[in-house]
C-alpha cells in the first residue's frame, strides 16, 4: 500500500500550558517498552511487569520533556497500567487505540495529530511500523519481554537528556 502525505488534523491532545516550560515532546508506546503483559490462566492471574528502571525513566525526563503515552491498547486497561508505571503523575497525555489509524493489520500512531511541533517531539516505540507516518520522529527500542536485567531505558535516558541539552532545532536531524 502507498501512504498519502500527512495532511493538517484537528488535534487530539490540548495545546501545551503556557506554563509548560518543556521545549521538547516525548511519546511512549506502553507495551512491550514500558511494560510486559503476562496473560494467566484466568483473568485474576494476569500480570503486568513493568520495565526496569521505567518509573525513574518518565519521572527524570519529565524535567527536560512534556511526556505522553501513545499506546494501541485499549483505554480500560491502559488506564490502569499506566496509573502503575506512572505514580508520581509526571506523563501530561494519553492517547489510546482509538486515536490510532487503522492500517492494514496494524496500527499507526500518527504525531501529526499531536498538535505539537513535530520538530520538537519523538516517539520511543518497540515496533517501527507504529510510527511509519513519522519515521524520522522514532527511536526504536528493543522489546521488553519481562527480562529484569533490562537497562534499555538507562542507556535511552542519557542519550535523551543529551539531545536537550544540543537544544537541536529538529530533533529529525540529530535522529539520523
Amino acid at each position: 500500500f502507498q501512504l498519502s502525505k500527512t495532511k493538517a488534523h484537528t488535534p487530539i491532545l490540548q495545546a501545551k500550558l503556557p506554563s509548560c516550560k518543556q521545549q521538547y515532546t516525548l511519546v511512549l508506546d506502553l507495551d512491550e517498552t514500558l511494560v510486559h503483559f503476562v496473560q494467566g490462566d484466568d483473568d485474576s492471574n494476569d500480570i503486568v511487569q513493568i520495565r526496569p528502571g521505567a518509573e525513574q525513566f518518565i519521572e527524570d525526563l519529565a524535567e527536560y520533556y512534556e511526556i505522553i503515552i501513545f499506546t494501541v491498547a485499549k483505554q480500560d486497561y491502559a488506564d490502569i497500567v499506566i496509573d502503575g508505571v506512572d505514580s508520581s503523575r509526571k506523563v501530561s497525555g494519553r492517547l489510546y487505540r482509538n486515536h490510532t489509524i487503522r492500517l492494514g493489520d496494524g496500527y499507526v500512531k500518527d504525531l501529526s495529530k499531536l498538535g505539537r511541533d513535530l520538530t520538537k517531539t519523538l516517539i520511543v516505540d518497540n515496533c517501527a511500523e507504529n510510527f511509519r507516518l513519522q519515521p524520522n520522529n522514532g527511536l526504536r527500542i528493543k522489546d521488553f519481554e519481562g527480562d529484569p536485567e533490562d537497562n534499555e531505558l538507562e542507556y535511552l535516558k542519557e542519550d535523551l537528556i543529551e539531545l536537550v541539552m544540543k537544544q537541536p532545532n529538529d530533533v529529525r536531524k540529530w535522529l539520523r
